[in-house]
Formats: structure tokens, C-alpha cells, sequence
């Protein structure tokens, strides 16, 4: 397999930095990360699907600042905002609280990831865009996406802005405008944690949007799970719901792109 690291231009002329592996060219697929960034589980990831024949790309969607955004910075931080009770995060007292005790870098993340969440994944999604393109320049003739947490809401919104023949979505939110699910091209599955009210919050509007735009539509959720749940390594990382999931997302991605 040959993997590294490349540098492509972006939508706004900045370059991005991604990882890439490859082990075939039955497809091009883009590995969107969860919050936290490049981390070994998103190459592992990669490096997965590139051993089924395919090109991937994960890129860092940080790449403009990834001396100040990494796994490490933003863990610092996200791991406090998350550790607020879900009816404290709403709770401007509680939040002042505990933004009073970052620092500034830590500040800054915190605008960035929080605060201005919106814009923040708009600039995500021009380079995901841009993502697609690199892959399509390579002459690869189908494509597919695939998304984590936060990478998965990103993934089901790129869907429905670029042509992707197949797309992947781990427990993430749905596209920002329900009625762009008419704009997807190809079939969606769709995998949730059982104890993820957040975004499980979403999926009713989510299957009524695939049927009234006759989409088509794989969907899985494991009782009992958490949000993340397939990361490996990770806090409330579940076998055999990650290895389940795994499992229908390659024969998914074997149907469809080949």
C-alpha cells in the first residue's frame, strides 16, 4: 500500500494537508475525521479502505493552523465544554465559567469550535469540496464519502454539494437544509448510538426527507451504545457494535463503488 501525507489547494487558494493511501483505483473515498482532528484512528481508517483497492483521502481540516488546532489542543478543551452537563450547555453562567479558565489558545479553539461553530464548517466543507476534486483529478471515475461525529454531518452535507456515488454517515447530524437530501446522488447508510439523543433527535425528519425524495437508504442503530462508539480507543468505544458497523460499511462501499 502506499500512503503519505499531501498538500492540494483549497477553495480559497490556501493549501490543505491531508492523508492519503492507496491500494487501488476502484474508487476515490474521503475519511472525514470527528472533531478531534487527524488522529491514528481516522488513518487507520483509511488505510483500511485503501486495502480494499481504493483511494482515500482524510483530509485535516485544520490545516491552516495545525500548530494551535491538534488532537491534543482540542481535546484539552472540547473534553471541558463536554463535561458540562447537557442542560448546562446552553447555560451562559456555567459557560462563562468555564471559559474564564482557559487560556488564550485555548480561547481561541473554543470560538472557533464552538461559538462559531457555523462558519467554522463552511470553511470545512469548501475543503471537503476541494477534497473531492483532488480525488477526481486523479481520473478516478467513482467516489464515496465516509464521516465521524462531527466528519459525519459533514459527510451527509457534502453529499448533497458534490456528486458522491456512496456516502457513509456515523452517527452525524443531518444536512443543515432537510430538503437538500433531494440533491444526494447515490444510497446513504446511515449508523447511530442507541443513547445519542442529540442527533438520534434528527433521524425521523432524516427517513421522511429519503422517502419523500426516493432515496435510498441503509440504517442501523445499536441499543445500548454511545456517541463514538466505533472509535476505537476511545471512552465508550463498543467491539462489537464498531466491528458490526465496520462490516456493513465495507460491504456497503463493495456494493456500490465495486
Amino acid at each position: 500500500m502506499n500512503e503519505r501525507t499531501i498538500r492540494f489547494p483549497s477553495f480559497d487558494g490556501k493549501e490543505i494537508e491531508g492523508f492519503l493511501a492507496s491500494d487501488g483505483e476502484k474508487a476515490g473515498i474521503i475519511v472525514v475525521s470527528e472533531i478531534w482532528g487527524i488522529t491514528e484512528f481516522i488513518k487507520n481508517v483509511t488505510r483500511r479502505l485503501a486495502s480494499l483497492g481504493y483511494t482515500v483521502l482524510a483530509p485535516n481540516l485544520y490545516s491552516r493552523n495545525s500548530e494551535l488546532f491538534n488532537e491534543r489542543t482540542i481535546s484539552g478543551v472540547m473534553r471541558r465544554f463536554f463535561s458540562l452537563p447537557p442542560e448546562k450547555r446552553g447555560d451562559q453562567n456555567a459557560i462563562s465559567k468555564l471559559v474564564e479558565g482557559l487560556s488564550e489558545d485555548e480561547k481561541k479553539i473554543y470560538q472557533e469550535l464552538v461559538v462559531n461553530r457555523a462558519s467554522t464548517e463552511d470553511r470545512m466543507i469548501g475543503d471537503l469540496e476541494a477534497s473531492y476534486s483532488y480525488l477526481k483529478g486523479l481520473g478516478l471515475q467513482k467516489f464515496g464519502g465516509i464521516g465521524f461525529c462531527m466528519g459525519g454531518g459533514l459527510t451527509f452535507q457534502l453529499s448533497t454539494m458534490v456528486p458522491l456515488d456512496a456516502t457513509v454517515v456515523y452517527y452525524g447530524r443531518n444536512p443543515r437544509q432537510i430538503e437538500d437530501i433531494s440533491k444526494v446522488r447515490g444510497p446513504v447508510l446511515a449508523l447511530y448510538a442507541g443513547e445519542d439523543s442529540a442527533i438520534n433527535q434528527g433521524i425521523p425528519d432524516m427517513v421522511k426527507a429519503m422517502i419523500r425524495y426516493k432515496k435510498e437508504l441503509e440504517m442501523k442503530i445499536y441499543p445500548g451504545t454511545y456517541h463514538a462508539f466505533a472509535t476505537e480507543g476511545g471512552q465508550v468505544y463498543n467491539e462489537a457494535a464498531a466491528k458490526d458497523a465496520w462490516e456493513r460499511t465495507v460491504r456497503f462501499f463493495t456494493r456500490v463503488l465495486g
